[in-house]
C-alpha cells in the first residue's frame, strides 16, 4: 500500500510517497502551482491509498484539486503531528516533515482535522468575514475617539457609531487636518456598515429556512446572527462524543495540571476557535437579564469571582446546550 504527504508552503510543495510494504520513500519538490500539482496527481492517480495535508495556509485549494481527481485526502493538525515527534530537539526540514506525515498516515496515526461540508464552510467564511469587518469598524471608532480626545472633544466610542454621534462629531470646530481625518474615518465606517448589513441580511434570511439555526435560536441570548456563528464553528454535533468537547473546541475549558492527588485549574486554554468563543460569550452576557434561565447561575458566579468569570461559566453552559440541540436534530434526521 502506497501513501503520500504534501508539505505545503506558499511557493513550493514537498511531496513524499511511501511504500508501506517495502519502506521505499520517494521525495519530490514542486512549485506551488495548479499546473505542477495536477502533473504530480496525474502520475500518482490510482496508485495511492490516501494523501496527507497539513491544515496550514493554502490547504483548501490543494484539497479541492486532489479530491476532484478522486484522491482520499486527510487533513492533519500540524501541532499534534509535531507533538508526536516528542519534546527532543530534532532537525526540521521540508523533506523530514513530508516523510513524517507519510509515515503517520501509513501507520493510521495521523491526527486528522474535521473537514466541514460545503454549506458549513460557506457559512464559516461569511461569519468570519462578518467578525473581521465588525472588528475593523470598532478599530476605526477607537481611532476616531482618540483623535477627538486629542482635539479636546472626548466622548464615548459607542456614540461615534450612531447617527446622532456622527452628526455631533461633524459639527465640531476642528483643524483642517483633523477634519479631513474625521471625514475619512466616517467614510470607512460607512462602507463597513454597508457590508455588515448585507451579510447580516443574508444570515437572517438563511435562519428562516435552516432548521439548525432555528433550533439554536431557541437558546436564550442567541439570535439569528449569533446562531450562524455558532453553527459555522461547531458544524456537526456528530463529530463530538460528548457535550464538553464543544466547550473544548471553543477554548473555554481551563488548563488543568494534575499529578497524583494534586489538581490545579488555571486560565482558559483558548486552544480553539476564537470566533466560537466570542459568539458564546456574547450570548452569555444576556444572562444578566432576570428572565434568563441562567440568571441565578450568573449572579452566583458574579458574587464569587466577578462578572467576566460568571459570563464564561454561562458560555460553557450555552456551548453544551448548542451541542445537545444540534445532536437531537441530527438523530431525528
Amino acid at each position: 500500500m502506497v501513501y503520500a504527504a504534501l508539505d505545503i508552503h506558499k511557493k513550493v510543495f514537498q511531496a513524499a510517497v511511501l511504500d508501506a510494504e517495502s519502506g521505499e520513500l520517494v521525495q519530490e519538490r514542486l512549485p506551488a502551482s495548479r499546473e505542477a500539482l495536477n502533473d504530480w496527481a496525474t502520475r500518482w492517480q490510482g496508485k495511492l491509498e490516501a494523501v496527507a495535508l497539513e491544515a496550514t495556509t493554502g490547504w483548501r485549494w490543494v484539497w479541492r484539486e486532489l479530491s476532484a481527481r478522486g484522491f482520499e485526502v486527510r487533513l492533519c493538525d500540524p501541532g499534534q503531528a509535531r507533538a508526536l515527534l516528542g519534546s527532543k530537539r530534532r532537525p526540521k526540514t521540508d523533506r523530514l516533515d513530508a516523510a513524517w506525515l507519510a509515515r503517520l498516515l501509513a501507520k493510521e496515526m495521523l491526527p486528522t482535522c474535521w473537514l466541514p461540508p460545503a454549506d458549513i464552510q460557506y457559512l464559516r467564511d461569511r461569519t468570519r468575514l462578518r467578525r473581521a469587518l465588525a472588528q475593523d469598524r470598532m478599530r476605526f471608532a477607537q481611532r476616531l475617539h482618540a483623535l477627538l480626545t486629542h482635539e479636546g472633544w472626548p466622548c464615548s466610542r459607542g456614540r461615534l457609531l450612531s447617527v446622532a454621534g456622527q452628526r455631533w462629531a461633524r459639527s465640531l470646530a476642528l483643524p483642517p487636518a483633523a477634519r479631513a481625518n474625521v471625514e475619512a474615518m466616517f467614510a470607512l465606517i460607512a462602507v463597513l456598515d454597508e457590508q455588515l448589513a448585507v451579510i447580516d441580511a443574508e444570515l437572517r434570511q438563511r435562519a428562516r429556512s435552516d432548521r439548525r439555526l432555528q433550533a439554536l435560536c431557541t437558546i436564550f441570548g442567541v439570535g439569528p446572527v449569533l446562531a450562524a456563528h455558532i453553527l459555522a464553528e461547531l458544524g456537526e454535533a456528530g463529530r463530538f462524543r460528548r457535550a464538553r468537547q464543544a466547550v473544548r473546541v471553543a477554548g473555554l475549558d481551563p488548563v488543568v495540571s494534575e499529578s497524583a492527588d494534586t489538581r490545579r485549574r488555571g486560565k482558559l486554554s483558548k486552544q480553539g476557535s476564537p470566533e466560537l468563543r466570542w459568539a458564546l460569550v456574547e450570548a452569555a452576557h444576556h444572562a444578566c437579564q432576570r428572565r434568563s434561565p441562567d440568571h441565578s447561575l450568573y449572579l452566583a458566579g458574579k458574587d464569587r469571582s466577578g462578572s467576566k468569570p460568571a459570563a464564561l461559566t454561562v458560555a460553557r453552559k450555552i456551548a453544551r446546550r448548542a451541542y445537545h440541540v444540534l445532536a437531537e436534530l441530527e438523530q431525528a434526521a
